[in-house]
């Protein structure tokens, strides 16, 4: 299953250096090739660095680690090649300040590209663990491991998400249909007020307990 990793800032290099750790093939692309390079090179493993296009032919998932405001303009050039494939939305639609959400309670950032891209698969997933944790390659803190909530439309493509949550040593929580990212991305906002405001530090997480 190769996996590719539009965004090549600390998420998307931190995720994917991890991926090809676990053994999947990664593919980077970046708006500055250079910082996919780089990212390629950090990553080891095989993983390469390539245009968006070429990704998005050669991916079977593909994870958007880019910033909200840009999706757009990052897929719109390769659209006509995202028929059927998984989109993992990675985002969040933060305001430039970290202090709000810019979408929300009626709405989510993971619906508009559902909508914007209606021919992919898109999956809610990744988008409330610091990058710090991904960069540690740790899911578990103090022996709890850390859960990643996912939501989706289609099964096969939510059971691919699942299975690549499940790899890193995460655990991973089906959250229902891609509407529920309105309840996902405001985790998000909570993840960086503990955090970064109220002074929990980036290596943090949530834990479903049942």
């Amino acid at each position: 299953m190769n996996i590719g990793v539009i965004g090549s800032g600390k998420v998307g290099r931190a995720l994917g250096a991890w991926l090809a750790q676990a053994g999947y093939p990664v593919l980077f692309s970046a708006r500055d090739r250079s910082h996919a390079d780089a990212a390629a090179k950090d990553s080891g493993c095989g993983a390469l660095a390539m245009d968006t296009t070429a990704v998005v032919q050669r991916a079977d998932i593909v994870l958007l680690a880019l910033p909200f405001t840009e999706i757009n303009s990052a897929l719109e050039p390769v659209r006509e090649h995202l028929s059927g494939k998984i989109l993992v939305d990675v985002t969040n639609p933060i305001t430039s300040d970290h202090r709000a959400l810019s979408i929300g309670h009626t709405d989510s950032g993971a619906e508009e590209i559902a909508q914007q891209f209606p021919t992919a698969n898109v999956v809610k997933a990744f988008n409330a663990v610091f990058a710090e944790v991904y960069a540690s390659q740790r899911a578990k803190i103090d022996g709890r491991t850390i859960t990643i909530f996912y939501a989706g439309v289609e099964p096969q493509s939510k059971a691919s998400v699942h299975t690549i949550i499940a790899a890193l040593g995460f655990d991973p929580v089906d959250a229902g249909p891609l509407e529920n990212a309105r309840y996902l991305e405001p985790l998000s906002l909570l993840n960086i007020r503990l955090g970064r405001v109220l002074g929990f530090g980036t290596q943090i997480g949530f834990s479903l307990l049942r």
